[in-house]
C-alpha cells in the first residue's frame, strides 16, 4: 500500500503543476494551496515564501524530473546513437512534455534574468545535463558512430535544439513532429 503523501509533499508536487503549466508568475500561492489540499499556515510551516517552496520544488521535484527525461544513460551494450533514440522516443512518449514544453528551459526563460537563486538552481542541473550528455557523445565518437565536435558544445546544441523542439505553440506540438525533428538531430550527429 502506496503511504499517504505528507502536506509537504502534496504542496510540492501541486507548485510542480502550476509552477510547470503557469510559469513562476502564474502559479498563484492559493491555487497551490487548494490543489494541495492544506491551509496557508502550512505552506509557512514547511517554507518561508512561495519562492522558497519554488527552491525546493526545484530541488525535490524538478530535477528528478529532468534526469528522467534527459536519461543518456548508456548500458554496457548500447551506442550512443541508441540512447539519444530511446531518451527522445520517452519523451516523445510524455504527453505533458509535449504538451507543455520542458519544465526547466521555461522556468529559465522565465525567471533567470530576474532571480539569481532559481537561476544558480537551474543552470546547475543545465549544467549537468551538458555534462551527462557531452560523456555520451565522446563515447559515440571514440567508436566512430558521431563525428568528431567538442563534445560539450554539441551536447549544448542539442539541449537547446530539443527545447526549442518541445517550445512550439500547443497546436504545432506533437509526439510524432518531436520525433521527426529528433530523428533530423541524430542524422546530423552521424559522420
Amino acid at each position: 500500500m502506496k503511504p499517504t503523501p505528507t502536506t509537504r509533499d502534496r504542496l510540492l508536487d501541486a507548485t510542480f503543476t502550476h509552477v510547470y503549466r503557469y510559469g513562476y508568475h502564474g502559479a498563484s500561492t492559493a491555487a497551490i494551496l487548494h490543489d494541495a489540499e492544506a491551509p496557508k499556515g502550512s505552506m509557512y510551516h514547511h517554507f518561508s515564501s512561495k519562492k522558497g517552496m519554488v527552491l525546493t520544488m526545484i530541488r525535490e521535484r524538478l530535477i528528478p524530473k529532468m534526469q528522467a527525461f534527459f536519461d543518456f544513460t548508456r548500458s554496457e551494450d548500447e551506442s550512443a546513437l541508441t540512447v539519444l533514440e530511446r531518451t527522445f522516443e520517452a519523451m516523445a512518449a510524455n504527453t505533458p512534455l509535449i504538451t507543455y514544453g520542458c519544465p526547466l528551459h521555461r522556468l529559465i526563460l522565465e525567471m533567470g534574468a530576474l532571480d539569481p537563486e532559481i537561476l544558480a538552481a537551474t543552470q546547475q542541473e543545465y549544467d549537468r545535463l551538458s555534462t551527462t550528455l557531452s560523456d555520451l557523445l565522446h563515447h559515440g565518437m571514440e567508436t566512430g558512430e558521431i563525428r568528431q565536435d567538442d563534445p560539450l558544445k554539441l551536447a549544448r546544441h542539442i539541449i537547446l535544439s530539443v527545447w526549442g523542439f518541445l517550445s512550439r505553440p500547443p497546436a504545432e506540438s506533437t509526439a510524432d513532429r518531436f520525433r521527426h525533428d529528433c530523428q533530423h538531430l541524430i542524422q546530423g550527429l552521424c559522420p
